[in-house]
């Protein structure tokens, strides 16, 4: 997550949403007309959110379309709307399809989750491929990461490069997500849902982080997460037990693509 190419492909992805969010709701305006301000407003002397940004943003990404001719067309043909990019809180309903908030790593690869409907264990099923792929997924090796709170990070078994993958957000640093945020607002005409996230908080650390993300043009953040308030539960690990084939595929967190209900 905090590669040079993560970075690259979190630029990527939140340029072509914008792009293409702007081209379709011009595209709109030409056909029903522009929201009613729309001449008041900034899109009519051609300044985009990109140009914007262009100005003033202290870490500006490198651009891969032609927005100078988006621009002329939206000041020819108007925009249906007059704001379109959010990335808004979506914890549970990423966590429903089995995928996370992607603009920030994984809290932890083992974790509980609470809602009012009930608990939840969140289990990374990426990183258990990856491990079975390697022969590597066992009840040892379970046990072993639920009793480092979810981390991969000093379990020697497993190859660097993949603890490198699966870096929680604990693990990275606060700076990188930052940075990653100051760069996609390029292409966030709204806000973004940033959460930030400190094991030990203290006047110091926040000062220090907050200072930093408001000089690189970052206008909101989300909650301040601390360390205590994610700890998984630990319990005693059962000696596995043989299984018939048809137990085997049974509907499991660890295996919902086999059950028709969890797909």
């Amino acid at each position: 997550f905090d590669s040079p190419e993560a970075k690259k492909l979190s630029d990527q992805i939140s340029e072509t949403v914008y792009y293409h969010a702007l081209k379709t709701s011009s595209k709109i305006a030409k056909k029903h007309g522009s929201f009613p301000a729309f001449k008041a407003s900034r899109y009519a002397s051609g300044d985009l959110q990109v140009q914007l940004a262009r100005d003033n943003q202290p870490l500006m990404p490198e651009l891969n379309f032609d927005w100078e001719t988006l621009a002329r067309d939206i000041q020819k043909d108007g925009l249906r709307n007059s704001l379109l990019i959010a990335i808004a809180p979506t914890a549970t309903i990423a966590s429903i399809v089995g995928s996370y908030e992607s603009i920030e790593p994984q809290i932890s690869n083992f974790f509980k989750r609470e809602t009012l409907s009930g608990e939840f264990l969140n289990i990374n099923r990426y990183l258990i491929e990856d491990l079975k792929k390697m022969g590597l997924w066992t009840p040892s090796m379970r046990a072993k990461i639920i009793e480092a709170e979810g981390s991969v990070q000093n379990i020697e078994a497993i190859p660097l490069e993949i603890r490198a993958k699966y870096k929680t957000v604990w693990e990275v640093s606060q700076k990188t997500l930052i940075d990653m945020a100051a760069s996609r607002s390029a292409f966030v005409d709204q806000s973004q849902s940033l959460n930030l996230f400190l094991e030990d908080p203290t006047i110091g650390k926040m000062s220090s982080m907050y200072m930093y993300a408001w000089k690189q043009g970052i206008k909101t953040t989300y909650y301040l997460r601390s360390r205590a308030k994610t700890k998984i539960k630990k319990t005693t690990v059962e000696e596995p037990k043989a299984v018939t084939a048809e137990e085997a595929v049974a509907c499991s967190l660890e295996n919902p693509e086999t059950c028709e209900a969890c797909q």
